[in-house]
Formats: C-alpha cells, structure tokens, sequence
C-alpha cells in the first residue's frame, strides 16, 4: 500500500491525480510555461466510503439471467403438446372409453375349407360390432379370385361383390350368405378377400377391416392325361395325344382346349379340326364320365438338350369371344427334350428351306437333299429313301441323275451302289443329293375335281453305326417331311360385245370420228382348286370413255370413280370350281367410245390396267396377276369382221 508523508493510506482520488501528475514531478525543477500548480481540497467522506468497502467482504456477483426466445417457447409448447395427446390417445384406445375401434370390429367366415372345381361354393360371413356406437354406412365387400363364375349364371364372371349392411348397431352383428363358382387345378388354393368399410357418427374418415378366407380346389370337373415323348429329334415330327375325361356328374358346357405351343414348334396336324389359329379346339359340352381324344403332330427345332414346355389349358367358352377361355378349370404343362439329329438332313425346295413350300401349277421343282454325319463315330451303308405323294404330281417329269425311281410306288432311292458317297459317312462330313419334277397345270384336270392340291415329299436316311465295343450294328435314322402346296388358277377374262350382251348398244361400226357407239364390256373370273377370299378386278376408263352407270346383275358390287375413270368390283368370295363344276362370276357394264379424228386408222383401248387379286385359302398367299386391255376389237360377237374395231372417218 502507498503511503503519504503523514504515513496515511492515499485515497482514490489522490492515486488518480499522483498518476496524472506522475510525469511532471520527475520533471519538477523544469518550468513548463502556462501551467501554474493548484491544491483542491477534497471531501474525506469518499475516503471513509472507499475504506469501509474495502473492510466489507464481497459476495459473488449472479449469473445474468438469459431471455428464451419466441422460437423455444413454440418448440417447448409442440412438445408438451404431443406428450399430452399420446397419453390422450393411449387412454382412449386401450381404456376402453374409445368412440370407435377396428379391434372391435370381427368378421367371422362359415364355409368348406375344400370344394371341387366347378362346383358351387356357399360360405357365410358375419360382422360382429363390439364397440360402443354403431357402425354406419357399412358395406361388405368380397373379393373373388379370377376365373370365379355366377351361381345364377355361369357366363357370367365374378370379381367383386358389395353389398350395404347399412348400420350395425353397437353390441350386434349381422350375417350374409354369398355364393359362387370357383375352378382351378387339383390341388389349387384359392384367397378370397373380404372387407368391412364403415363410418362412425359424426365422423367423414372411412375405417375398414379385412380377412382373407382360403379354399382348396380338391378335385376338377375334368382332367387331361397327355402323353407326350421325353425327347424328341430336332426337325422330326412327333406326336402328342391328349385325353380330356370328365370327372364330374354334370355336364360341362361349351368345352375350349387351349395349348401353348414353345418357341421352334411347327403345327402340322391334328385329328380335331381346330377352330382357331391351330391353338384352340372347341369341343362343345363334355358329358358326365365321357373322354376325348386329340391327336397333335408337329415338328420342334432347337439345340441339342435343349427343354421346351408345352402347356395345355381347359375351361368354359367366353361367351364374348368363342376363342378364349373364360374360366379355367384346368392346365397342365409338359417339357419335351430336343435332341440333334445323328444324320443331319435339310430338303430345300427351289432354294427354300421352310417346311411348306408354296409354287403355282405348271412349274417345275428342283429339291436339294442336304445330309451330314452329327456323330462323332462314322456310319456306313447309308441308304437315302424319297416318297412323292399327291395327284397333282407329273410322274413323267420326275428326274435324279444317281438315284433309281421307281414309277409304280413313286419312291427315288439313293445307295452306295449309284452313289459312292454313301458308302462311309465320316464324322463331320456332309454331301448332296438333288431331283426334279413338275406340277401338273391345274387347267388340264381341272375336270377332275382337285381341290386343294398338293405334294407331299417324305425323306428319310438309313446308316449303319457300329457299337462301341464294335461286336453289333445298330442302324440309325432320320426323316423329314415337306408339302408343296400349289395355288388355285384364279383366272379372269374381259371382252367386248356390241349386237349381243345384257345391254342394248347403239352408234355406227366400224366406230366413226366424232360419232358415239356403246360398247357391253363383260369380265369373268372362273376359279380351279382352292377357294379364294376377298376377290375383286380392279380396271380404268381412258379420258374418251365414258361410264354408262349400266350394270348386270345389278346386284354386283361394281363402283365407278369418276376422277381418275377407276372401276373396282368388289367379287368377294370364289369358290373352288368356279367355271368349270359351277357357273362362273360375271359382270357386264356398257361404256360409251367418241373417237378423234387423231385415232382414224387405229384400234383405241376401251378399258385398261385389269387386274384380279384375291386370297388363296389354302396356301394362304395372295394371288394377283393382271390381263390385257380391252379395245374396240369384239371378235366375240356375231356380227363381227375383220376391221371393224378401226377408227373412221
């Protein structure tokens, strides 16, 4: 502590002036100009003040007090808010003083837990309300599976049925009986879904409760037994049979069989016409312990050891469409292994591979047989076989430079004898053998009634393999067949008539520049072998013809358009025979001629660009070839001669 001359603590206020004035007291002998030292006197109270809080002992000055924010008062109140509605909520819904529960609410379901398919189900469901209010607006809704059927009506389909409860009040229940058809598989199990919406009083929010109710398919109203081969030679047809038995007291009304053929698998025939795209057969009603038989023959392509799974599929016809199934009652799927041919073989058809090779009558064709060893021992001996089929075959024309054709059996057969090359097939070798012959033209027997022509070409390939211990031989073999379908002679004719003809013409003839004639222009289609669909001869009017608007039968559906001068008859169907076992189609139609004088000397057209065109049912392909104009010639008519269709003057 600083003390003055008089040994007194210093105040304050003199610690405060001493260090103002610290400076010029070291500096005390110097005279500062200005500046003249005064004494003030100060009041001793400050300095009592100052000693008595000195004495007193200091407490500990408190924490400032922080202001919470408008921020953390909202956070605070959310939380307190939510604690006190959990605690609200857990009182109402588990105390047992809640306004409405869905735990309250039971559906209870009475019915068989199996039932065989087809037959009819009836079950019972009822809705029990155990709160304390009522439920109002209640519906109850079931869910069907797919393919489920109306008691009432089987051609009807059932998906989902609500029916109104209405209100149910609290402490009672209600009962309702629903009914149906359910189909499936032995074995299947089928859900059905069933719901209780409802509101409660004073409330818009919609609560609902569901349960599930399953049933067990435990027999089918029919059964297939399909027998088909666990493997089968890639391009080698096979055959599949099918038995459709009735396992049900009942009659099973408008019958569909359905299969779902893999990817590489080409239909060729079946012993039941199918009654859609190869893959549907109707089989009408299948009485009670009655059996069909389907027989389906195909040839499957693929890799070696390859599996394709065929499916088959029964049930009741869609009374919107005949060709699907409405309701399944059952399916089966069956694999098939495809195995490589040992002795490769293709039959190519004037460069074509396809199994069906498509050509008209009168032509010529040439067949490549194409063979190789797929074994990896070789084979000796080999023997090709080729068997013709088919009234349309020119057994004359047939032709193969090494192989013998015997004419009374039609078969061509290839050895080691005419052919070195099948004496020993080795491994991964392959070679050729070829042939001809000729379609006849359908024109020349069209008298015999053919309908339908066609060729069928079986090949088949006979080798020697020894075994591996080389003590036997085991011969081996691979076939193909192949069809040449052959198109119908569609053939149309057009010519002109003036004295004779539906029409009554009139004008000078020879036909005179400046001067009008008519002409009758008759077109006729005659049709050989196959029915043709959506015919029609399409034709023009050159600018100085006129369209007479006169046609006959005038039942025919022939239109002409004005701008371009386009005729277009509308024929229709063809059938087979057409012209040569039945009357021909035919439309006459008259036309008006002003010759020029730049015409005098010539034979003007009187219609041009004809052409017929239609769909050969049998083969599939469309047919359409043109014929050449009509002019003013009609040779046809009696009162034709020589010079007559020439312009004058």
């Amino acid at each position: 502590m600083i003390e003055t001359n008089n040994q007194k603590p210093l105040t304050q206020m003199e610690k405060l002036k001493r260090s103002l004035f610290f400076k010029s007291k070291m500096r005390e002998k110097k005279e500062i100009a200005g500046l003249n030292p005064k004494k003030y006197s100060v009041d001793g109270t400050w300095e009592k003040s100052e000693n008595e809080n000195m004495k007193k002992p200091q407490k500990p000055q408190k924490p400032q007090k922080r202001e919470i924010t408008f921020f953390g008062k909202l956070v605070i109140f959310s939380i307190l808010f939510f604690i006190g509605s959990f605690f609200v909520a857990f009182y109402v819904f588990f105390q047992g003083v809640n306004v409405i529960s869905t735990e309250n609410v039971d559906i209870s379901i009475s019915g068989p837990s199996s039932i065989g398919g087809g037959e009819e189900l009836s079950f019972q469901i009822t809705i029990q309300n155990d709160n304390s209010v009522d439920l109002e607006l209640a519906d109850l809704i079931v869910e069907y599976p797919a393919g489920t059927l109306s008691v009432d009506d089987r051609n009807t389909e059932l998906s989902l049925v609500r029916e109104t409860l209405d209100t149910v009040p609290a402490g009672s229940s209600t009962t309702n009986i629903f009914k149906s058809v359910l189909f499936g598989n032995e074995g299947d199990e089928k859900e059905i879904i069933i719901t209780v919406e409802y509101r409660a009083e004073g409330s818009n929010a919609i609560f609902f409760k569901e349960r599930k109710y399953e049933v067990v398919i435990d027999s089918s109203p029919v059964v297939f037994v399909v027998d088909t081969p666990e493997k089968v030679m890639a391009g080698q047809e096979f055959e599949m049979n099918i038995e459709i038995i009735s396992n049900s007291n009942k009659v099973v009304k408008d019958f569909l069989f359905e299969v779902d053929y893999p990817f590489g698998f080409d239909f060729k025939s079946s012993s039941l016409s199918p009654s859609y795209r190869n893959t549907v057969w109707s089989l009408g009603d299948i009485a009670p312990n009655s059996k069909r038989t389907l027989k389906i023959e195909g040839v499957l392509e693929g890799q070696d050891e390859e599996e394709r799974i065929f499916r088959f599929y029964g049930g009741s016809e869609d009374q919107e469409n005949a060709n699907e199934i409405k309701a399944k009652l059952v399916s089966i799927m069956e694999p098939i292994l495809i195995k490589k041919t040992l002795i490769g073989s293709e039959l190519v058809l004037n460069g074509d591979y396809s199994s069906e090779y498509i050509t008209s009558s009168g032509k010529s064709v040439r067949a490549d047989i194409l063979w190789s060893n797929n074994l990896i021992t070789k084979l000796t001996d080999a023997v090709v076989e080729v068997n013709l089929k088919g009234n349309i075959l020119d057994k004359g024309s047939v032709f193969s430079d090494e192989g013998y054709y015997r004419s009374h059996d039609n078969k061509i057969i290839w050895n080691k004898k005419d052919s070195p090359q099948l004496a020993v097939l080795n491994p991964a070798t392959d070679g050729t053998l070829s042939f001809s012959f000729n379609i006849y033209p359908l024109s020349y027997i069209s008298n015999s009634g053919i309908k339908n022509p066609e060729i069928e070409i079986e090949l088949i390939i006979r080798a020697n393999q020894a075994s591996e211990s080389g003590s036997s031989v085991e011969e081996v073999e691979t076939r193909i067949i192949k069809t040449v379908r052959v198109n119908t002679d569609l053939l149309l004719t057009a010519r002109n008539l003036y004295s004779v003809g539906s029409f009554e013409n009139s004008g000078p003839i020879p036909p005179k520049a400046d001067k009008e004639t008519t002409y009758t222009i008759v077109l006729t289609a005659n049709n050989t072998s196959n029915s043709i669909s959506g015919a029609k001869v399409t034709a023009s009017l050159p600018s100085y013809v006129k369209w007479m608007n006169k046609i006959y039968p005038t039942f025919e559906n022939v239109k002409f358009n004005q701008v371009g001068g386009e005729i277009i008859w509308d024929i229709g169907d063809i059938p087979a025979g057409s012209g040569i076992t039945t009357s021909a189609k035919e439309v006459s139609f008259q036309v008006s001629f002003l010759p020029s004088l730049s015409q005098v000397g010539s034979e003007p057209v009187l219609v041009d660009n004809i052409r017929i065109e239609g769909i050969d049912d049998f083969t599939g392909k469309k047919i359409s070839y043109p014929i050449k104009a009509v002019t003013t010639s009609f040779e046809t008519d009696p009162i034709y001669k020589s010079g007559d269709e020439d312009v004058v003057n």
